[in-house]
């Protein structure tokens, strides 16, 4: 009962991470688009065009206009767009959905929640069975109650990164590999370097160096199973994302060039080598990471008055190749918490690993207590194990309010989004439905949460509206005074000749400790035409 409960809590709090932000980032751009677009016009304008040869019909993907740095999968948005079209197939028979394409956006990024929601709830169930459900260490209901409190995991297990495809995979490749299926384990690693994110190969690397030194599985079967899933996996990734690009490409392929090969990821910012210990650890996993040292001990049995040694080692085979991964990744200048995901739900379980340590300490010294009162150091023995019990329950307690503090900062970090709805809004109020609008959006406001989504839940309304957007590529820049001819410009500079601010939309938020708020300024502005 408690498991459930558990794994309800980090639903919950992942639902509300959802709802309270809704919009995306330029991170995440990339595969909302494409879920989008594959949503709402499928394959068949890329088929077409292979087919005819006319291109003509190409301009509704918005990935070739906007190609972005490198190429990504269309694998995962397109999983997506399936899932989602069976989803509210029956509901368009009831409701008119698709009138705001905004809840399809939410609906989509849910898609991919529950997949990662699934993956957790199976790796609880797999930590059960490795650190032994029977002798009471519920590792796993700890698992999903650490990964509920903290803010990472559950924040971005709904957005639409390469990461969080990924961490679908390696999250389940962690579980079977706790339940002895070596095979499949591997089969998830691999996939997911060769689909979703080519740095998996490093913690492929570490994983399986260390699955080969355990004699988990032989040397040349792991080359088997490696080969076979590469092939596999490459005959659904090529054939689909050339069809899209419409060009022959292998998109991990080519990030893998440009990160590594090439060291251009290094152009987008650098940090030290230490960065991802001293910082991104203990951002990503708060405080549940002072837990993990203690899984590798046996302090609590100690505590208790057990004559026992103090170092437990079991389950350190788990965790060096994922620290192993961390550190071989440091080498890469370019750093992001985002890169390092991955290893997120390793740690929770030996953060886990301890809690319930405690808790079936706590609880063994309860039931001594009662079957030989006459023994009075295990009155002192069980309030050593509970104060230990209950500090542990606390730092996630404690993490779980820094959490939520940090939901409320990210709700005001998607200005462009909530400005695609003020300006549904506007446009509503001044009844300017049914005439031709003219928009542009510059840069900032598509890295900060305008999608097609929203795009389409005002098209939905306004239909004669026409949108232009910047972005980085040389044609999707303008110049000079052209963006006179439109109606409304979103942006975040508000100086501009022929046009008057008519709404600003706040955000950079940041922590006032001295006000006890959150700070914000302006950064996004709706301008209207003057004439």
């Amino acid at each position: 009962m408690i498991k459930y409960l558990s794994l309800c809590a980090l639903f919950g709090v992942c639902i509300f991470s959802l709802l309270q932000c809704p919009h995306s980032k330029v991170e995440e751009s990339f595969n909302l688009q494409a879920t989008h677009d594959l949503y709402y016009h499928g394959l068949g304008p890329a088929i077409k065009a292979y087919m005819s040869g006319d291109k003509s019909g190409l301009d509704v993907y918005d990935h070739l206009r906007f190609p972005g740095v490198v190429p990504r999968t269309f694998l995962g948005p397109l999983v997506i767009s399936i899932v989602l079209n069976i989803i509210t197939y029956p509901i368009k028979t009831i409701l008119d959905i698709e009138l705001d394409p905004l809840t399809i956006q939410t609906l989509a990024r849910g898609v991919l929640l529950s997949f990662n929601i699934h993956a957790f709830y199976r790796l609880s169930v797999a930590a059960n069975f490795r650190f032994g459900i029977s002798k009471g260490f519920l590792v796993g209901r700890y698992f999903l109650f650490i990964t509920a409190c903290q803010f990472h995991l559950p924040f971005y297990s709904s957005r639409m990164l390469p990461n969080s495809f990924a961490l679908v995979l390696v999250t389940h490749s962690y579980a079977d590999w706790f339940e002895s299926k070596i095979t499949r384990s591997v089969v998830f690693l691999t996939a997911a370097a060769v689909v979703f994110r080519c740095d998996v190969i490093i913690l492929l690397a570490t994983v399986g160096i260390t699955l080969l030194l355990r004699k988990e599985v032989p040397f040349f079967k792991a080359i088997k199973i490696g080969i076979v899933t590469v092939i596999a996996s490459l005959m659904l990734t090529v054939p689909i994302d050339s069809l899209l690009w419409q060009r022959f490409l292998w998109p991990e392929g080519e990030v893998l060039l440009f990160n590594t090969v090439e060291n251009r990821s290094s152009e987008y910012g650098t940090s030290p080598w230490h960065w991802y210990f001293v910082k991104a650890l203990p951002k990503g996993l708060l405080l549940p990471l002072l837990l993990i040292p203690l899984s590798f001990t046996r302090l609590p049995q100690i505590l208790c008055g057990f004559r026992v040694q103090f170092l437990d080692l079991d389950g350190i085979s788990y965790i060096i190749p994922v620290l192993a991964f961390v550190g071989l990744y440091s080498i890469l200048p370019h750093k992001e918490i985002r890169f390092i995901f991955v290893t997120f739900p390793m740690f929770n379980v030996f953060a886990a690993k301890t809690i319930a340590s405690c808790h079936k300490c706590v609880q063994f010294s309860h039931n001594q207590k009662t079957s030989d009162e006459r023994v009075n150091s295990k009155k002192h023995s069980t309030l050593l194990a509970s104060i230990l019990y209950l500090g542990c329950l606390a730092i996630v307690c404690i993490s779980f309010l820094a959490s939520f503090a940090f939901i409320q900062l990210s709700k005001m970090n998607y200005p462009g989004g909530e400005a695609i709805i003020s300006l549904k809004k506007l446009l509503k109020e001044k009844k300017a439905l049914e005439k031709e609008v003219n928009i542009y959006i510059d840069v900032a406001s598509t890295m900060t949460g305008v999608s097609l989504f929203g795009q389409s839940s005002i098209l939905r309304d306004c239909p004669l509206c026409k949108f232009q957007k910047g972005g980085y590529e040389k044609n999707n820049q303008l110049k000079g005074t052209s963006r006179i001819t439109f109606d409304y410009v979103l942006s975040e500079d508000k100086d501009m000749n022929a046009y008057k601010v008519i709404e600003t939309v706040p955000g950079f938020p940041s922590f006032d400790f001295r006000n006890k708020r959150i700070a914000t300024s302006d950064a996004i502005h709706i301008l209207q035409r003057k004439i």
